[in-house]
Order: structure tokens, then C-alpha cells, then sequence
């Protein structure tokens, strides 16, 4: 066991590292303003020990709210998610954090999107302990788009998930007179 949580510690170490340096580029982007952000997704995917048959097929709902507590950087939240798999409907619930790597702009119109690197842990319903990551892409501030992967610890199985989100908090932009020149 003291091998897997020295790993985890290291990559933890090295992310909160990251978050902290500041790039000259990285301040002059409009994303991940400070305040609040909420996303409200429909996930789905597949739950599998890669051992058995059948895999179980799940799908769900979740609420993300989150706190920008690096500007243009990093953010830090919770997760509530209902999901219906193994026929029956369980709750996951638990602390996530997003971690924006670059972002695609479009010239005189902006950034399009940014892609983060997520992190979460999760428990569940029935002796479920997620814990995970991936990468998602918001979509003008507006639309989520995420690949996520699980390892469920307490049962033995991986969670596979794909999700799409609509923010429903969305951060105040600064206002300027200059459209064209945020």
C-alpha cells in the first residue's frame, strides 16, 4: 500500500507545484476567472473489472460547483452525482479540482476553449471509493465536454465515463468599452 500512496503523493506534490508557478501567458487569458462555476452533467459510461463478463453500463446526472482559487490556473470543488447502474439507482459524492493546461483561441474573438487535467475522489452508495482523473475541455465558458477514469478501490472495479455539461454558475466577465479588446 506504501507504494501506491507515495505515487499519489508525488504526482499531488507536483500538480499543487505547477499550480503555483506563474507564466506571463497564463495571466492574460480570460479563463477560469475568480468566482464560482457550476456545471450540471449527464454522464455515462461503463463500470468493468476486466476480469468478468457482463461489463454493467451506467448513466447519471451530477452537479459540479466550483471555486476558482488560482486565477487563469486551478480550480477546487464537489461533485454530487446520481447513477443508475447494476439496476439500481447509488449517489457518489466527493471533493474534485481542475487544473487548466492550455487553452484554443480564435483570434480577435477570444479563447473557444481550455482543456484541464481533473482529479477526483468519490464515495458511493455501495462501499464505492472512486478515485480519478481526466481531461475535459469547457467550451466557451458554456459547454463541458470530459473523458474520465475511476478506480473503485473498495468493490475492485474501474469506472469508465464520458459527460456533457451545461454551466449553470457562470463567473462575471470584466467589462470593458472596447469589445474587441477585453
Amino acid at each position: 500500500m506504501a507504494p501506491v500512496f507515495s505515487r499519489w503523493c508525488c504526482i499531488l506534490i507536483f500538480l499543487m507545484l505547477y499550480a503555483g508557478i506563474p507564466l506571463p501567458a497564463q495571466n492574460s487569458t480570460p479563463e477560469f476567472p475568480k468566482g464560482f462555476t457550476g456545471y450540471l452533467s449527464l454522464q455515462q459510461g461503463v463500470v468493468s473489472d476486466f476480469k468478468t463478463t457482463p461489463d454493467y453500463y451506467q448513466v447519471g446526472f451530477s452537479l459540479a460547483p466550483q471555486y476558482t482559487v488560482i486565477p487563469s490556473r486551478l480550480r477546487l470543488g464537489a461533485q454530487v452525482a446520481g447513477i443508475y447502474t447494476q439496476g439500481r439507482w447509488g449517489v457518489q459524492a466527493g471533493p474534485t479540482a481542475a487544473l487548466r493546461l492550455f487553452d484554443m483561441r480564435a483570434g480577435v474573438f477570444g479563447t473557444v476553449l481550455n482543456v484541464q487535467l481533473t482529479g477526483s475522489h468519490f464515495w458511493g452508495s455501495f462501499g464505492q471509493k472512486l478515485a480519478g482523473g481526466g481531461l475535459q475541455a469547457e467550451i466557451f465558458q458554456l459547454f463541458q465536454l470530459a473523458f474520465t477514469g475511476y478506480r473503485d478501490y473498495g468493490n475492485g472495479q474501474w469506472w469508465l465515463q464520458s459527460s456533457l455539461g451545461f454551466n449553470l454558475i457562470r463567473p462575471k466577465k470584466k467589462t470593458s468599452s472596447d469589445p474587441f479588446n477585453p
